[in-house]
Protein backbone atom coordinates (compact mmCIF):
# COMPACT_ATOMS: atom_id res chain seq x y z
CA UNK A 1 0.00 0.00 0.00
CA UNK A 2 1.78 3.31 -0.91
CA UNK A 3 0.45 6.81 0.72
CA UNK A 4 0.42 9.90 -1.35
CA UNK A 5 3.10 11.45 0.06
CA UNK A 6 5.37 7.94 -0.47
CA UNK A 7 4.22 7.96 -4.95
CA UNK A 8 5.31 11.41 -4.63
CA UNK A 9 8.53 11.06 -2.56
CA UNK A 10 9.48 7.79 -5.45
CA UNK A 11 8.13 10.69 -7.90
CA UNK A 12 10.51 13.14 -6.77
CA UNK A 13 13.59 10.23 -6.46
CA UNK A 14 13.37 9.33 -10.19
CA UNK A 15 13.11 13.00 -11.82
CA UNK A 16 16.97 13.04 -10.18
CA UNK A 17 17.37 10.07 -11.13
CA UNK A 18 15.98 11.00 -14.88
CA UNK A 19 19.44 12.28 -16.30
CA UNK A 20 21.42 9.15 -15.52
CA UNK A 21 18.26 7.10 -16.84
CA UNK A 22 18.49 6.61 -20.56
CA UNK A 23 16.01 9.03 -21.15
CA UNK A 24 13.75 7.18 -18.75
CA UNK A 25 15.03 3.45 -18.80
CA UNK A 26 15.38 3.13 -15.18
CA UNK A 27 17.27 0.13 -14.39
CA UNK A 28 17.08 -2.08 -10.94
CA UNK A 29 20.26 -0.29 -9.43
CA UNK A 30 17.99 3.11 -9.65
CA UNK A 31 14.75 1.10 -8.09
CA UNK A 32 16.81 -0.37 -5.21
CA UNK A 33 18.13 2.80 -4.55
CA UNK A 34 14.57 4.38 -4.74
CA UNK A 35 14.00 1.66 -2.38
CA UNK A 36 16.51 2.77 0.21
CA UNK A 37 15.44 6.58 0.07
CA UNK A 38 11.68 5.78 1.15
CA UNK A 39 12.66 3.26 3.38
CA UNK A 40 14.97 5.27 5.31
CA UNK A 41 12.13 8.55 4.50
CA UNK A 42 9.41 6.81 6.02
CA UNK A 43 9.57 3.82 8.13
CA UNK A 44 6.49 3.57 9.57
CA UNK A 45 5.28 2.17 6.11
CA UNK A 46 1.75 0.37 6.06
CA UNK A 47 2.43 -2.90 4.02
CA UNK A 48 4.91 -4.60 3.08
CA UNK A 49 8.35 -2.98 3.01
CA UNK A 50 8.78 -1.08 -0.55
CA UNK A 51 11.69 -3.10 -1.88
CA UNK A 52 13.38 -2.81 -5.16
CA UNK A 53 11.14 -4.59 -7.18
CA UNK A 54 7.92 -3.10 -5.31
CA UNK A 55 9.39 0.42 -6.56
CA UNK A 56 9.97 -1.69 -10.16
CA UNK A 57 6.16 -2.52 -10.07
CA UNK A 58 5.00 1.01 -8.68
CA UNK A 59 6.86 2.36 -11.76
CA UNK A 60 5.19 -0.05 -14.03
CA UNK A 61 1.53 0.51 -12.97
CA UNK A 62 2.52 4.27 -12.81
CA UNK A 63 3.26 4.67 -16.73
CA UNK A 64 0.12 2.65 -17.67
CA UNK A 65 -2.02 5.24 -15.75
CA UNK A 66 -0.17 7.80 -17.25
CA UNK A 67 -0.17 6.19 -20.91
CA UNK A 68 -4.66 5.38 -20.00
CA UNK A 69 -4.84 9.41 -19.14
CA UNK A 70 -2.84 10.47 -22.61
CA UNK A 71 -5.16 7.99 -24.64
CA UNK A 72 -8.18 9.54 -22.94
CA UNK A 73 -6.73 13.62 -23.23
CA UNK A 74 -6.02 12.16 -27.33
CA UNK A 75 -9.88 10.86 -27.53
CA UNK A 76 -12.28 13.45 -28.87
CA UNK A 77 -15.33 14.17 -27.01
CA UNK A 78 -13.31 13.58 -23.37
CA UNK A 79 -12.23 16.35 -21.05
CA UNK A 80 -9.84 15.16 -18.70
CA UNK A 81 -8.83 17.06 -14.77
CA UNK A 82 -6.41 15.31 -12.86
CA UNK A 83 -8.95 16.47 -9.91
CA UNK A 84 -11.81 14.98 -11.10
CA UNK A 85 -10.65 12.37 -14.21
CA UNK A 86 -12.90 12.26 -17.35
CA UNK A 87 -15.71 13.49 -14.72
CA UNK A 88 -18.78 10.76 -16.79
CA UNK A 89 -20.82 10.59 -13.50
CA UNK A 90 -23.34 8.28 -15.97
CA UNK A 91 -21.64 4.64 -15.33
CA UNK A 92 -24.03 3.51 -18.06
CA UNK A 93 -22.37 5.89 -20.85
CA UNK A 94 -21.78 3.53 -23.67
CA UNK A 95 -19.17 5.99 -25.39
CA UNK A 96 -16.96 5.74 -22.19
CA UNK A 97 -18.16 1.70 -21.89
CA UNK A 98 -16.39 1.31 -25.77
CA UNK A 99 -13.33 3.33 -24.93
CA UNK A 100 -12.80 1.33 -21.45
CA UNK A 101 -13.23 -1.80 -23.49
CA UNK A 102 -10.75 -0.91 -25.93
CA UNK A 103 -8.13 0.62 -22.87
CA UNK A 104 -9.02 -1.32 -19.60
CA UNK A 105 -6.42 0.46 -17.75
CA UNK A 106 -8.45 3.81 -17.74
CA UNK A 107 -11.78 2.36 -16.01
CA UNK A 108 -10.36 3.82 -12.74
CA UNK A 109 -10.17 7.50 -14.13
CA UNK A 110 -14.17 7.87 -15.17
CA UNK A 111 -14.63 9.85 -11.76
CA UNK A 112 -11.44 10.01 -10.71
CA UNK A 113 -8.19 12.40 -10.94
CA UNK A 114 -4.17 11.55 -10.88
CA UNK A 115 -2.35 14.10 -9.19
CA UNK A 116 0.95 12.75 -10.68
CA UNK A 117 0.13 13.63 -14.44
CA UNK A 118 2.72 16.57 -14.77
CA UNK A 119 5.74 14.46 -12.63
CA UNK A 120 5.10 11.43 -14.93
CA UNK A 121 5.01 13.81 -18.09
CA UNK A 122 8.74 14.48 -17.01
CA UNK A 123 10.10 11.11 -17.20
CA UNK A 124 8.64 9.93 -19.91
CA UNK A 125 10.99 9.04 -22.92
CA UNK A 126 11.13 12.15 -25.46
CA UNK A 127 10.83 9.84 -28.43
CA UNK A 128 8.37 7.22 -29.31
CA UNK A 129 9.50 3.34 -29.85
CA UNK A 130 9.79 2.83 -33.31
CA UNK A 131 10.34 6.98 -34.41
CA UNK A 132 13.12 5.99 -36.09
CA UNK A 133 11.61 3.41 -38.44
Amino acid sequence: VWSKAEKMTFLEFLVLAFPSSGNGGFKMPTFNQASTHLNAKYPHQRGAEKSGIVCKNKWTALKKSYQSIVEIKCTSGFTWSNEQGVGITDRKDDVWACFTKAHPHAKPFMMKGFDHFETMEQLMPTKSKGSHI
